[in-house]
């Protein structure tokens, strides 16, 4: 049976309580904080949650489930699916996030930035780089529906973060995805390359700019991706520069703080500017370990219970990477699996993405802000998807 986003805010209040439990991935944390947008002025108690912390409800209640899987029914408590509200297939790879946007602008104006992010949040579902063009394909129609077209447009340009709002020396270096050793947030890297080519490129230098980086890529890659195409350019938001960039500051967020804090991205505005704060800091400090990893091809393959992952080894660093980041970049480039697993002296750390989100979680988990800690490598076999 059809229903509508509003139906959400009944069923609320018809228990006077809504728990919302959600996939920790930035398209299903977004979608959780557009909604809590929605519900705020219902005299209902909303409580959010991701699937491996959720508690099962003591007492009669509704659940709304965001990208998780339900293991089984529970007595006195009716439990929903996100997808049910918005139109969206539940075994479909569609955004919940332009679904739902699309939903609550029918019936509330959103500000420009929550709009746009919500680009972000579609673009943070490819399995490799954000520059997948099958990705956008699937979404095309739909991200054309739910996001006015003064904020973006898809054109063929470079594939810097930022540019070419930015100058070229600043997308160099801000830019992870592809990620170019000795460039990327290396400021004397980047002054080199800007030197050789000039910052205001015509079509000579653009040739030459790509025929360099192209070259520092192939050294270490066997496929280089594409640094000149189609991309989505963000417009007419004010500081909001690019909409790739924001999937990776975002995440390196979460890795340092958890996804809780995430849930305000569609409360205060001031959550991105903290974000890409964090993410260009962040980065000034593990550039080098990137780096080495690509330099090195650093990724040792091993299966765990039928189950392919790569292991890197980060038992040289002193504090804890940004780690689902760092998959994110080294997966753009090809050079992770699908799943990444790092060691860090006897313990293994597995990103909270790539636990199997079914709830009730019946695991219990030794979880530091954004990744869980193992001590063997068959107790991950157990939980991965």
């Amino acid at each position: 049976m059809s229903r509508t986003i509003s139906e959400i805010s009944s069923i609320a209040s018809t228990y006077k309580s809504l728990h919302v439990i959600y996939s920790p991935t930035l398209d299903c944390i977004y979608s959780a904080s557009l909604l809590l947008r929605v519900l705020r002025d219902v005299e209902a108690e909303v409580q959010l949650a991701p699937f491996y912390s959720a508690q099962k409800p003591i007492s009669s209640t509704a659940i709304l489930g965001i990208g998780v899987m339900q293991r089984a029914g529970l007595s006195g408590s009716r439990f929903f699916l996100m997808d049910d509200f918005i139109g969206k297939d539940p075994k479909s790879f569609q955004s919940y996030s332009l679904h739902l946007l699309k939903t609550v602008k029918s019936t509330r104006i959103v500000p420009k930035p929550i709009e746009i992010l919500a680009i972000s949040s579609m673009l943070s579902l490819s399995r490799w780089s954000l520059y997948d063009e099958r990705l956008l394909e699937a979404h095309k129609s739909t991200l054309a529906e739910a996001v006015s077209s003064e904020l973006w447009e898809y054109t063929a340009t470079l594939r810097l973060f930022g540019y070419p709002k930015r100058s070229l020396a600043l997308a160099l270096e801000r830019t992870v995805d592809p990620f170019i050793p000795g460039v990327s947030f290396d400021s004397e890297g980047c002054r080199r390359i800007v030197e050789m080519v000039g910052d205001k490129l015509d079509d000579k230098g653009r040739e030459k700019l790509i025929g360099e980086l192209d070259r520092i890529l192939s050294t270490y890659l066997k496929s280089v991706p594409p640094l000149h195409g189609e991309k989505i350019v963000a417009k007419n938001v004010d500081g909001f520069d690019d909409p790739y960039e924001m999937v990776y500051a975002l995440y390196t967020y979460m890795d340092l703080k958890g996804p809780d804090p995430l849930l305000y991205l569609c409360l205060d505005n001031s959550m991105l500017d903290i974000a890409i704060g964090k993410y260009v800091s962040t980065f000034k400090t593990f550039k080098d370990l990137v780096d080495e990893i690509i330099k090195g091809q650093n990724v040792r393959r091993v299966i765990v219970k039928g189950v392919r992952l790569g292991m890197i080894d980060i038992s040289s660093e002193k504090s804890i990477p940004p780690l689902y980041t760092i998959h994110k970049i080294l997966r753009a480039i090809g050079i992770a699996d699908e799943l990444s697993i790092y060691v860090h002296g006897s313990e293994y750390l597995l990103p909270l993405q790539f636990i199997e989100p079914r709830w009730p979680f019946d695991k219990e988990l030794n979880i530091e802000r954004n990744y869980t800690v193992f001590s063997s490598l068959q107790d991950v076999g157990d939980v991965v998807h």
